[in-house]
């Protein structure tokens, strides 16, 4: 814990960088520029926000599909966090799936009016420019300067992460709200605790509820980080942490009650629900950042510096290789660190520094070679609930401590008096954030949906229905969750068996997606050319109707010649099949 007068930086030379403006006409100044910037990163879809979706894989169809799941759900009496639309009969567990059931409500007056599509594209854009100004809010108890804030906030609404996962349309990590407040909560616990800290401890249960309904981990990740910076403020100042042990659990304890009070369906959902995975979901070798990152930028970087050849061998995918640093900006935090004597400095630095270490997993990998280097992640690989974190999305906690030490170098600076030492170290420092630039990478997708689905899915088909559609949806990052985009694009207008989430049933402890059977098996063998028979469609028959089928939906697709799977669907149907605009659709009563 620390003495407040050494956290907050000192202004006598306030009136060079703060803005003379009302704080509401700053914020707003601040927030017009953060949409400038989040504008001109999805400008692909800007032309065409409800027929096209940023980020180039199918999750961002995912997200759709969610989005538009909410509102819809709770207009018609539905259970919004448990749905059997997807993977029926079994259902789908929104608490384990990236559900973002708080941005869908935000976004429904959207969703109703300009479609699932469109809420998303803007929920996209929107998302930075929230995060940013969050950290703005949550930095004003530290600095007092809005321009070195509203800098911090722009490098933390637009880091390497942030960029990352908006290029795959992860609005669930866009919007990174929850490190901002964390920060906030520091201050207001461990750092200066007032007269009521239960009262700090059910804001900030407030604010892990809301985190709860954006995106589950991001929650987790928040409470090892503020873990991590309360262990860090105790061994600097051990004397004064015993001290404020009484205080810190007093905020515990309103933290939890609020919590649980605020999200108890949702935490049930999470511990005991049905269809919850009861295996481990991801190979924790796997999960982890690469330890060059921090030096090699992506290709979504503007300035590669001539390392194009090794970022193309960086661990996994550009979406998560947000880990970012460069050379420029880590000698700017050096620089930092040794020449102030700050505490917010040298315990944010801290913070970070362990932060990024358990970013990168369980054992050190570096240009994607595993060297076999155990790490400190290896303490909680087997942890229940633990163990399920993605390790490398600590990176949203490493850019948001680059950034506060940022803001108050920059802060530090406007103190000095004016002549070229200062100027000199004010442009090497803006030159360093600037190594941070995008590249003008950012995909946008047609979201294409099949006549069928908008002008007769409602006619032909009920909620009583359960549809088995060709394609079948999977989670192929490319094409994969297109037909969970044209179920929300029918209204609605049917349960699939089909899905693409994260759960199980009563014969897999972990799915996925959902399992294949006989037809779809037989269909995809016929969609890629390979010879196939016809000998068993009795069986694939029998085991569409356990799982409960009433139609079977075969759609248009450029390319593929749908006249064998027309012949195999009559076949296991029974039925003549009658095309209906852009699609074949054949009934599968349960009794035939």
């Amino acid at each position: 814990m620390l003495a407040p007068t050494r956290l907050r930086t000192e202004a006598p030379h306030r009136e060079i960088t703060r803005l003379p403006t009302h704080p509401v006409v700053a914020l707003a100044l601040t927030a017009t520029a953060y949409l400038a910037v989040s504008l001109a990163l999805h400008h692909r879809v800007l032309g065409d926000l409800a027929g096209s979706t940023t980020g180039w894989t199918s999750d961002a169809h995912l997200f759709v599909w969610w989005l538009n799941w909410f509102p819809w759900a709770a207009g018609h009496g539905q259970d919004p966090l448990f749905t059997t639309y997807q993977h029926y009969p079994t259902g789908v567990n929104a608490m384990w799936n990236t559900s973002v059931p708080l941005l869908a409500f935000l976004l429904a007056p959207i969703t109703l009016t300009a479609g699932a599509v469109a809420a998303f594209n803007i929920g996209m854009i929107l998302g930075p420019v929230v995060s940013g100004l969050a950290l703005v809010l949550a930095l004003r108890p530290y600095i007092n300067r809005w321009l070195p804030r509203s800098i911090a906030g722009l490098l933390y609404a637009f880091s390497p992460f942030v960029v990352a996962h908006s290029s795959v349309g992860h609005i669930n990590l866009v919007w990174a709200i929850l490190p901002p407040i964390l920060l906030w909560a520091v201050h207001a616990i461990f750092v200066t605790p007032g007269a009521r800290p239960a009262r700090a401890g059910m804001l900030l249960g407030g604010g892990f509820a809301v985190q709860t309904g954006i995106y589950s981990q991001t929650a987790a990740l928040g409470g090892v980080a503020l873990v991590v910076a309360a262990a860090c403020l105790a061994i600097r100042r051990p004397q004064l942490a015993a001290e404020r042990i009484p205080s810190v659990a007093r905020a515990a304890a309103a933290c939890v009650a609020t919590y649980v009070a605020l999200v108890p369906y949702p935490l049930y959902l999470l511990l005991a629900g049905p269809a919850r995975p009861r295996g481990q979901i991801r190979d924790p070798a796997t999960s982890g950042a690469d330890v060059a990152n921090v030096v090699v930028p992506s290709p979504l970087s503007s300035f590669r510096f001539g390392t194009g050849r090794l970022g193309e061998q960086l661990h996994s995918h550009p979406g998560e290789q947000g880990g970012y640093l460069g050379v420029a900006l880590l000698i700017v935090l050096v620089v930092a660190v040794v020449a102030l004597r700050s505490a917010l400095v040298r315990v944010t630095a801290a913070v970070g520094l362990v932060l990024l270490v358990l970013s990168f997993g369980i054992d050190a990998v570096v240009l994607n070679h595993d060297t076999g280097i155990p790490l400190p992640w290896h303490l909680v690989e087997r942890v229940p609930l633990l163990a399920e974190i993605e390790p490398v999305r600590f990176q949203v906690f490493v850019a948001l401590c680059a950034a506060v030490m940022v803001a108050a170098w920059l802060d530090h600076l406007a103190d000095r008096p004016p002549g070229p030492g200062r100027t000199a170290a004010v442009a090497a420092t803006l030159l360093a954030v600037a190594t941070w630039l995008p590249s003008n990478s950012q995909e946008s997708v047609p979201a294409t949906v099949p006549a069928f689905f908008t002008r007769s899915a409602q006619q032909y088909l009920d909620d009583h229905d359960v549809v088995e559609t060709v394609p079948r949806i999977t989670g192929e990052w490319v094409g994969g969750a297109d037909p969970l985009l044209w179920q929300a694009a029918s209204g609605m207008a049917y349960r699939t068996t089909g899905g693409y989430f994260i759960g199980s049933d009563p014969r897999h402890d972990l799915l996925l997606e959902a399992p294949s059977n006989l037809y779809q098996d037989v269909a995809e063998q016929i969609t890629a050319g390979r010879p196939t028979s016809m000998a068993g469609a009795g069986a694939a028959a029998r085991q569409l109707r356990a799982a409960g089928v009433t139609v079977v939906l075969v759609v248009d697709r450029p390319g593929i010649d749908s006249a064998p799977l027309i012949e195999w669907t009559r076949t296991v149907t029974g039925s003549p099949g009658r095309r209906i605009d852009d699609a074949w659709l054949f009934p599968l009563r349960r009794w035939a």
